[in-house]
């Protein structure tokens, strides 16, 4: 059969109320969460799953829904998590070994693949992968339509409300809404290649750190080896012995290591960057770089951990960015309101993950969080366009608070409340108090 693009256009025009730009946990979120209000939603994703970094990392484990007195992300998050259970029985609130927070949630990313679809398909969200934000079309303070490039041609979406969900602020900048990058330094945290590690005799791991445990970090008391799921900060021996043999070119003191809920699986944190990421060219190159730091890490432990003897690799991830753009919101979440668990009367969110900085070569910098901090809504209101909302890790933060509030649960918590704000904008029932108490009626903690 003959096209004829003439009489056939590939280039087509969609409406809805609420457009939401990436398809990362953030935006999965806040189109269900939009959807759920009654808004017609459309997701756009660049990439042909869903997720980001918690499918196509693969993460180690969601983290972390709890601080130190109890639950803190609920809402949309817990509504999902309870579906996840359902096709996988281990994705669950644990015990986190090593004692960095309260709980963290194992799972299998190839079925979180799948749920995530099968979420939104269930609030009736328009999924559209493949698709690339090119331009972001305004009328007067407010953004009238977004332009999207598909592989057959241009998708014009005409939206009431936008979610910016895109990680890096991508949908904010094009609006033309100012963005942050880097520390004040203008540098980002180095980005890492996760990897998915199959065929680990798990019972030979516990004895190695037991017989090791001055290897391993835990900020408890002891590290508890008989937990169901193991979350394994350390190896300093075995990376020290491999750089200095020549078999590791990158130098690590420490690893972070985490059990899925596939039996004998892990996911090992252990390549390392400094990449631009806004170069394309660089992250280009930092995927191969971090490929082959991941293979040389796998073959070393095969031969020198009896543990990892019969093990093989199952996934290299893409490159994870932990920090681009931050867009510059009404309000700019700080390192002391992280350490302060601030709040106040225009709460729609909440964190209570360590502020976790990974520094350029060894060092990682942190500082635990033990009492859950608040996020006000205009942190996820762009500046500079009444119909902007923002989900997931550029959301309105200093480079430190960032460090905390980009990771995968708070990114949950906040996509929750941008898609909430954005349908009640596109409804013309936007107010603090309306918002909120939607937010309360799904069972948001505030």
């Amino acid at each position: 059969m003959n096209i004829n693009r003439a009489a056939r256009p590939l280039d087509r025009t969609v409406r809805c109320g609420v457009a939401v730009v990436g398809g990362g946990i953030a935006g999965v979120m806040a189109a269900a969460a939009a959807a759920k209000c009654g808004a017609r939603t459309l997701l756009a994703e660049s990439s042909t799953f869903l997720g980001g970094v918690v499918t196509m990392g693969p993460l180690e484990a969601l983290m972390t829904p709890e601080d130190s007195n109890g639950t803190v992300i609920a809402g949309m998050a817990k509504e999902f998590l309870d579906f996840l259970r359902t096709l996988d029985s281990g994705a669950r609130a644990v015990e986190d070994t090593t004692g960095y927070c309260a709980s963290i949630v194992p799972y299998d990313a190839e079925t979180m693949k799948f749920a995530l679809l099968k979420f939104l398909q269930h609030y009736d969200v328009t999924v559209l992968t493949e698709a690339t934000l090119e331009e972001v079309e305004r009328s007067g303070a407010s953004i009238s339509a977004l332009r999207l490039r598909t592989k057959t041609g241009a998708v014009r979406v005409e939206c009431g409300a936008v979610v910016d969900a895109t990680g890096g602020g991508y949908a904010s900048y094009l609006a033309g809404n100012d963005v942050a990058v880097g520390n004040e330094s203008g540098r980002s945290q180095p980005v890492t290649v996760l990897c998915r590690i199959a065929g680990v005799d798990i019972d030979l791991l516990k004895e190695y750190v037991a017989a090791h445990s001055e290897e391993f970090k835990t900020f408890q008391k002891e590290l508890n080896l008989q937990a169901e799921h193991l979350h394994l900060w350390g190896f300093t021996g075995a990376l020290k012995a491999g750089h200095d043999s020549g078999a590791l070119n990158l130098k690590r003191h420490e690893i972070h290591m985490m059990q899925t809920t596939r039996p004998g699986e892990v996911i090992a944190n252990y390549s390392r960057i400094n990449a631009d990421p806004l170069d394309p060219f660089a992250l280009s190159d930092a995927q191969c770089q971090g490929m082959e730091q991941v293979r040389e890490l796998h073959g070393w432990f095969r031969r020198t951990i009896p543990a990892f003897a019969d093990s093989y690799i199952v996934q290299t991830g893409y490159v994870g960015v932990r920090e681009s753009g931050r867009v510059v919101g009404r309000y700019t979440l700080t390192r002391d309101d992280i350490v302060a668990a601030r709040s106040g009367p225009t709460d729609v969110a909440m964190g209570a993950f360590p502020i976790d900085i990974h520094q350029s070569g060894d060092g990682m910098k942190f500082e635990r969080i033990v009492s859950g901090y608040h996020i006000p809504q205009e942190c996820l209101m762009a500046r500079s366009a009444e119909n902007l909302f923002l989900a997931g890790r550029c959301i309105s933060a200093t480079f430190e608070a960032n460090a905390s509030c980009r990771i995968s649960m708070t990114c949950m918590s906040t996509g929750h409340a941008a898609g909430v704000m954005a349908a009640a904008y596109a409804a013309g029932t936007f107010t603090t108090a309306a918002v909120r108490g939607i937010l309360k009626e799904q069972g948001a903690i505030l």
